[in-house]
């Protein structure tokens, strides 16, 4: 189960009046640049895109060792020496490929690519490569989104008398590469004002160097660079804004023959491309050819002038990335079954959830599923024979690189970030691993983290009009830390619940103060929608504006929904010391007495629920505080009549499933200081 911390901005009210003065925006728009801490008439600036058009773009000299990197290629490319683009096998290598790649060959240079199998090579630079690109008489490789940590690879490379110019975004280790040129804005000691670019953001700043005229190559490239930008999650804020934006008025019309044929499989075409639709819907469909075929046929699509070849190209992403979703629906349905029969891993503090030949390309986008849906920090691996890799994605304040780092003697390899990781690791050490990362999780954090959801303001139902919505378009485009905003509305009477979409939707009607609103409630089937009318709730939104036959319409998307009466801390700390009981944790007399239920609390629950229950628990939590049942009470209580044969009891994260069980005690009665749970804790039979 899974529970969000709603945190909403602080405002200013007199800076946010003075920001909407001065810039001459709407004063819902300054209220989101000042939240988010765009407060100087710099930052403002950038963030509305003031300067797009006649800006200059800031220095690509500015990163250590750019001066060397465009020395060498200029040689090589007078030289017609022969060049090897190695680049990643993700929509930002691959973008970051075609972008390189593309630029050199325009300007005459002897050049090839190479993206390496991410099942037979994995991630960055091998010696197996570098031994083939020899034979191919390459005289230099240049990098893209990987090579900082390619210490022995270069140095194989440098043996062959091969040059190597490394260009990258990733964090550097304690060592760097001996290569010709390393050119990372991260590296220490770097004077570039900014920092945060994708890999095709770095290469993008590469060709500026070499070319000596920036808004050309955007004008040639910018519709690559957004897509790797966004695609790649880092920060939209600084010049990455100005890259994106520019990047997507090109994407809009892109002449690029496999752009086109991918856009209009996705059916996009006439419809505004933006950083979502990117995310969503191209993005996926690029990174298929990655997970599960050769990168190689992504940068042919991107590269390609033939419609016949972009159509064909096309069709086989798209025909992956259906693949794609089938094997993640295997792989869904196989961790259902496991968790069906071993809950315990979910009670874990790190869910670690391992299968047989899983798909390597696929484990990482379900590491990033299970830790939303459980609310957890998550490890997805797969293993075959003696030999296992795994992809972990975590929340907010735990971080994934120091609890790996933690347990690298039960690793043979890891690399990552804060809230995304990689690992190998022998398939014997998988449980090791399970119980080391968690033994570190108890140590370090004895609370675990909990998930929030960033809401940008509270406002009456009244306000939530079409103006704000578009007063919020201000700051498109939308991503990593200038996310699409976020309103809460409190204190809401649902008077109408309506099932869409043959009831696989939920359209709300609520009411306050005299104001009707309708919102929508996605892909949230009748019988797992646990309200009902007459309930008081309160909702977060976004806001989107469709246009129909002529005419705009604003609709109000549900991001989360909870009964107003919730109070997170409660149900937060009454599900942790839940799972403490179940991991069989030492507690202290308070939190026993906190679990322990009374057979009236038993009857209470088994009550509430003996006609079925499917919903979010802390909804379920609410109901039944009002009968005298804290939640976590609740919870034990649950547990108890699970174990004793009257309910069965299941949780998929987003929504306990909860339904009578066929009674195995004559006459329906159970003894409750007879279960494990109430054994454990005690038991109060009044």
């Amino acid at each position: 189960m899974s529970f969000r911390r709603w945190r909403i901005a602080k405002s200013d009210k007199m800076l946010s009046r003075s920001v909407a003065q001065r810039f001459g925006i709407d004063g819902f728009a300054a209220h989101l640049l000042t939240s988010r801490g765009f407060c100087s008439d710099e930052l403002i600036s950038d963030m509305l895109g003031l300067d797009d058009d006649t800006a200059e773009f800031l220095d690509s000299f500015d990163i250590i060792d750019m001066d060397k990197a465009v020395s060498r290629i200029r040689s090589a490319i007078d030289g017609f020496e022969r060049i090897a683009v190695y680049g990643d096998y993700d929509v930002d290598g691959v973008t970051s490929t075609a972008l390189l790649f593309s630029y050199l060959e325009s300007v005459g240079a002897n050049v090839m690519y190479y993206i390496p199998d991410r099942e037979g090579e994995g991630y960055g630079l091998n010696c197996g490569a570098i031994d083939s690109l020899h034979e191919m008489n390459i005289d230099l490789i240049i990098t893209v989104d990987n090579g900082i940590s390619a210490v022995n690879e270069v140095a194989h490379a440098n043996s062959l008398g091969i040059d190597v110019v490394i260009t990258d975004h990733h964090q550097e280790g304690d060592i760097l590469p001996e290569a010709v040129a390393v050119v990372n804005p991260h590296r220490k000691g770097s004077k570039c004002p900014f920092k945060e670019y994708a890999g095709v953001g770095v290469a993008f700043k590469l060709v500026c160097a070499i070319e000596g005229d920036s808004m050309a190559v955007m004008e040639n490239y910018g519709d690559l660079v957004a897509l790797g930008t966004v695609a790649d999650v880092v920060s939209l804020t600084g010049e990455n804004r100005r890259l994106v934006r520019l990047g997507l008025r090109q994407l809009q019309n892109s002449g690029r023959p496999g752009l086109g044929a991918l856009i209009d499989m996705a059916g996009l075409t006439g419809k505004p491309i933006t950083s979502t639709s990117i995310a969503f819907v191209i993005a996926p469909r690029l990174n298929a050819a990655g997970r599960l075929s050769r990168a190689s046929h992504a940068v042919k699509l991107l590269i390609t002038e033939d419609e016949e070849e972009a159509l064909t190209l096309a069709e086989e992403l798209t025909a992956k990335n259906k693949e794609r979703q089938a094997i993640e629906q295997i792989i869904d349905r196989e961790v259902s079954e496991m968790l069906a029969k071993d809950q315990s891993i979910l009670y874990d503090r790190v869910i670690v959830i391992a299968g047989e030949k899983w798909n390597g390309g696929v484990i990482g986008i379900f590491a990033s599923r299970i830790c939303e849906r459980y609310g957890k920090p998550c490890f997805i691996i797969s293993y075959e024979g003696d030999k296992a890799k795994g992809s972990g994605r975590s929340i907010e304040g735990f971080s994934l690189y120091e609890a790996i780092s933690a347990c690298a003697d039960q690793l043979t390899g890891f690399g990552g970030h804060t809230l995304a990781a990689g690992i190998n690791l022998k398939t014997e050490n998988i449980d090791g691993f399970r119980r080391a990362v968690n033994a570190y999780a108890m140590k370090k954090y004895p609370l675990m983290p909990s998930p929030e959801l960033h809401i940008d303001c509270q406002l009456p139902p009244s306000a939530i009009t079409m103006q704000l919505c578009d007063a919020s378009q201000l700051l498109a485009p939308f991503g990593e830390d200038n996310p699409t905003p976020l309103i809460a509305a409190m204190g809401l009477r649902i008077t109408d619940i309506y099932g869409a979409g043959g009831g696989k939707h939920q359209r709300i009607t609520l009411e306050r103060g005299g104001t009707i609103i309708t919102a929508m409630k996605f892909s949230t089937p009748d019988e797992d929608f646990p309200f009902k009318t007459g309930d008081v709730v309160d909702i977060a939104v976004t806001l989107d504006k469709s246009n129909y036959r002529g005419r705009d319409s604003l609709t109000l998307i549900v991001r989360d929904i909870r009964l107003s009466e919730t109070h997170f801390e409660e149900i937060n700390s009454g599900r942790q010391l839940f799972e403490k009981m179940m991991r069989c944790e030492a507690l202290t007399d308070g939190e026993t007495e906190a679990l322990r239920p009374t057979r009236s609390m038993l009857g209470t629950v088994y009550r509430a629920v003996s006609g079925g229950y499917r919903g979010e628990a802390d909804v379920l939590g609410c109901r039944v505080k009002r009968m005298g049942v804290g939640f976590a009470a609740m919870l034990t209580s649950l547990q108890i009549l699970s174990e004793g044969g009257l309910l069965n009891v299941g949780d998929d994260g987003s929504i306990l499933c909860i339904e009578a069980a066929e009674r195995s005690v004559p006459g329906g009665k159970i003894s409750p200081e007879s279960t494990p749970t109430a054994m454990r804790i005690g038991y109060r039979n009044v």
